[in-house]
């Protein structure tokens, strides 16, 4: 089995250095950590994660956890984790736990005994009960989801963002608009985003329209039905995730409404859902890679463990436009052709 004496030999350096170049530390030139890595490549070096960890009380691996989030949003966020982990040297554990605590138990146990360098949790907000079971010793931030109490996160003021978004739309002449919120539990990222809308609203003396779904796509069909029961005159739809967005698209042009000529349709996060719909959904941009990148940054920074605010922007496509003057009122939901699912996506070829 090769060893790091192997590779420093082979590299002409110490054994120190070796160290210092496969953990991503400094204290070294350009021309040694190349040295180092034609070493590694030459005798296809393995580092020994279980046996650092016994020396120095912790692995080069990163523990990354989805206990309850969309595969769009997931897969955005850990981009940016992986690509930042490995450019520091760090192997990441991935694992998707959906919502069974039994799940995000088991993994938390087996970072604390593989001594992981952290644990990054996406949507998920970090419990005494998390902490227990990682103990003292495993730093911990979450990503997407802040709970404004301190806790190290990475996270876009979701309040702020939604307020905006609900701005825009009434900057393009709509009065009469309805949101479909995210599941009411959801303290930390529903509740905040329907409290930005409501304020925009009332600032504006317009009368909210509201209606529940999940954030996730099966949501978005029997939210356009709710929410057009209670106005049917809606010119505008601001859905609080993408996927209900896209659901909306689908549905409005179901019911034989245009998106955006007879009504507006604003997404959140900017996924790659908001591209798969036609028109392309204008949407409230979280950076996601931006943000993975960012927790492991300050993940291996233990002392910056503290929140972190991302800039949101808003992007603007096809779905959304000025109010129409005579919008028309929506045709009757018919049940879909044959073979054809009613609020299948429509997919931008």
């Amino acid at each position: 089995m090769v060893t790091i004496r192997d590779v420093a030999k082979h590299a002409g350096v110490s054994p120190a250095t070796v160290s210092r170049v496969v953990n991503g530390l400094v204290g070294y030139s350009d021309e040694t950590r190349e040295r180092v890595e034609t070493a590694v490549r030459s005798l296809s070096y393995e580092t020994d994660y279980l046996a650092r960890g016994l020396k120095t009380r912790q692995t080069s691996v990163i523990g990354l956890l989805a206990p309850m989030v969309s595969d769009a949003l997931a897969s955005q966020v850990m981009q940016g984790v992986e690509e930042e982990a490995q450019e520091r040297g760090y192997a990441v554990m991935l694992g998707r736990t959906g919502a069974k605590s039994a799940y995000i138990a088991g993994y938390l146990r087996t970072l604390r005994t593989y001594r992981a360098a952290g644990v990054i949790l996406i949507s998920a907000v970090i419990t005494p009960e998390t902490r227990q079971l990682l103990g003292p010793n495993v730093p911990i931030i979450s990503v997407a989801i802040s709970d404004k109490s301190g806790s190290p996160s990475v996270a876009i003021d979701d309040e702020q963002a939604a307020y905006d978004a609900t701005r825009h739309l009434l900057r393009l002449g709509h009065r009469r608009i309805g949101l479909l919120t995210g599941d009411p539990a959801s303290i930390y990222v529903g509740q905040p985003r329907k409290r930005g809308y409501l304020r925009a609203m009332t600032e504006a003396k317009c009368t909210p329209v509201t209606a529940t779904g999940t954030f996730f796509y099966e949501s978005g069909a029997a939210g356009v039905d709710e929410l057009l029961q209670q106005d049917p005159g809606l010119t505008a739809i601001f859905a609080v995730s993408d996927e209900m967005g896209a659901a909306v698209v689908n549905e409005l042009q179901r019911r034989g409404l245009r998106v955006p000529e007879h009504v507006s349709v604003l997404g959140f996060d900017n996924t790659s859902t908001s591209l798969h719909v036609n028109p392309p959904l204008s949407t409230m941009a979280q950076p996601l890679e931006e943000m993975g990148r960012m927790a492991v940054k300050k993940l291996l920074r233990s002392r910056d463990l503290g929140p972190k605010i991302m800039p949101h922007r808003l992007i603007e496509r096809g779905s959304t436009a000025p109010v129409s003057s005579t919008p028309p009122s929506p045709t009757p939901a018919n049940p879909a052709p044959p073979g054809e699912q009613a609020g299948e996506p429509v997919l931008v070829s």
